[in-house]
């Protein structure tokens, strides 16, 4: 096809860079041709923030069983109550090293870098630092959670701003591509907000209904992709799930005149398979209400937790993991006091 030749995302450069359907921090392989300036722009302006963000969420999957191709770290994931150090979390659980300043004459506290510092009472920082391994001999230790993952506790929250909305939409204009549709399915509302989303607004929504049509079809912590139209309303509509439990709608064209369509992409997180289909419309979209009470959001987000409990459980058969290390000495040893030369 003469467009296929044409990014799909601005619909004017040639494409030649592949880019994924499902973002490479997710696990995606499968690509789609894309121009090199819409790719690149894409990771840079919010593929990279959306993956910081999600970290403590990937970081507490990863403690309960689930395994991510490239290496998870959470920026100041954890902070010590009593000295209120804070520190990065990586895959093996250890802190991130730091450099140790003195902070008035009271406590030493961390910084990141390598760059030595210059410290006027040198003496006293020794001295506080042998206070603090004073404290850890005494068996002072990091508070450790290792219980049920009840996710929501620790104060989880996924932040739905224009770079999210823009990551939504941008995956599913890349399945609508996948499967040749992209040219009818997607309006250019669509790609005016991925282009500029401070000029230009378009929709994309929580979504707190529970298919179990779509449960059945997908494995428990998928990602997926589904694209459904309505030839009847005139009308586009997507669903976009992370790890089979935050989803995601938007109207993709609120002037289809094409025929009845429906298209699932989805990203196994367990195999990282990836299959990509056109099926029976099986959700209904047109039929399902959106508009939720803002009074009863809460409600339905202690429900989605509870599902993704329940969806680590039935993959794992344990929905528990390590929060944060368990000695203080795990810190207190990658701690170094420097002296800077001027």
């Amino acid at each position: 096809m003469l467009e296929s030749i044409f990014c799909p995302y601005c619909r004017n450069s040639h494409a030649t860079s592949d880019d994924h359907i499902f973002s490479d921090f997710l696990g995606g392989s499968e690509t789609i041709l894309a121009c090199a300036r819409c790719n690149n722009r894409f990771g840079h302006d919010f593929e990279g923030r959306i993956s910081k963000q999600l970290a403590p969420l990937f970081f507490m999957l990863e403690g309960c069983g689930l395994f991510f191709r490239k290496p998870i770290t959470w920026k100041k994931g954890f902070t010590h109550e009593t000295t209120g150090l804070s520190y990065d979390l990586g895959r093996d659980k250890k802190t991130n090293k730091v450099l140790a300043r003195l902070s008035g004459t009271t406590l030493i506290e961390s910084e990141p870098g390598t760059q030595s510092l210059h410290m006027p009472d040198l003496k006293t920082a020794r001295r506080k630092f042998r206070e603090l391994q004073v404290h850890n001999q005494r068996g002072l230790r990091f508070r450790v959670n290792r219980e049920k993952a009840e996710i929501s506790r620790y104060g989880l929250f996924i932040l739905i701003d224009n770079d999210f909305r823009r990551l939504i939409l941008k995956m599913c204009v890349a399945f609508s591509r996948k499967m040749n549709r992209d040219q009818v399915i997607i309006d250019d509302s669509v790609l005016l907000y991925l282009s500029d989303s401070e000029r230009y607004h378009h929709a994309v929504s929580f979504d707190f209904n529970h298919y179990s049509l779509l449960d059945a079809t997908v494995p428990a912590l998928a990602h997926s992709i589904y694209i459904e139209t309505c030839p009847q309303h005139g009308q586009a509509y997507a669903l976009v799930r992370l790890f089979g439990t935050f989803q995601f709608f938007t109207i993709l064209h609120n002037n289809y005149q094409g025929l009845q369509f429906a298209g699932i992409g989805v990203l196994n997180p367990i195999d990282f398979s990836e299959k990509f289909q056109l099926i029976e419309p099986i959700l209904h979209l047109a039929e399902i209400p959106q508009y939720v009470l803002p009074f009863l959001a809460g409600y339905h987000t202690r429900n989605m937790y509870r599902r993704l409990d329940s969806k680590i459980l039935q993959t794992f058969g344990k929905n528990e993991y390590t929060f944060a290390p368990d000695e203080m000495s795990m810190i207190l040893s990658q701690i170094r006091i420097s002296v800077g030369l001027s």
